[in-house]
């Protein structure tokens, strides 16, 4: 492992921030690339990519300096990738289970009300966020701008993008946890 990579992960583990998001412009390309090998929607490589390093710094305390960073950083996202590929076969299966079906109808209606349900929700939580985090929030989740269309839009590094991303799912996901 490099020196770098060893400072950088003692940096991270103790939850400095700016060497999270050093560590993001470093390897997101490789990761972002990873995911375009496996996933043809640009906009899913980038929700991938997201996961990735979301789940990097919810887990930053078990990392180890001593082992090489970009490989566990791209098993990390191998896993990922999986797992969506998975969702999206079991998904397209339930649904073409669901169109034969005679009730379809009524699994659709339920599905609607609970979509809105959560819609409201989210824009509810949305409302919560300061501005600028909104703003960041609904260019790449609602109008599903790039990190780098967002800086570029913004002004401000793709790093400050990812940032403003990861603390508002953590936002969210804490809201949502504390109603179920």
């Amino acid at each position: 492992m490099q020196q770098n990579d060893y400072d950088l992960v003692l940096k991270v583990k103790l939850g400095v921030e700016s060497a999270f998001n050093t560590l993001f412009y470093q390897y997101h390309s490789r990761v972002y690339n990873l995911c375009r090998k496996f996933l043809t929607c640009k906009e899913d490589a980038e929700e991938v990519v997201q996961t990735v390093f979301l789940a990097l710094w919810e887990n930053r305390k078990q990392l180890d300096e001593n082992q090489p960073l970009v490989a566990y950083i791209l098993t990390i996202a191998k896993h990922w990738i999986y797992n969506f590929l998975k969702k999206r076969v079991y998904r397209k299966a339930f649904l073409d289970y669901l169109a034969t079906k005679d009730d379809f109808l009524d699994f659709v209606t339920e599905d609607e009300i609970s979509y809105h349900d959560l819609q409201n929700l989210l824009e509810k939580l949305m409302k919560e966020l300061p501005p600028k985090r909104k703003e960041i929030f609904i260019l790449s989740k609602i109008e599903g701008l790039s990190y780098r269309e967002i800086a570029q839009r913004l002004s401000i590094t793709e790093s400050t993008v990812n940032t403003q991303i990861t603390k508002a799912l953590e936002f969210i996901r804490k809201q949502v946890e504390n109603l179920y």
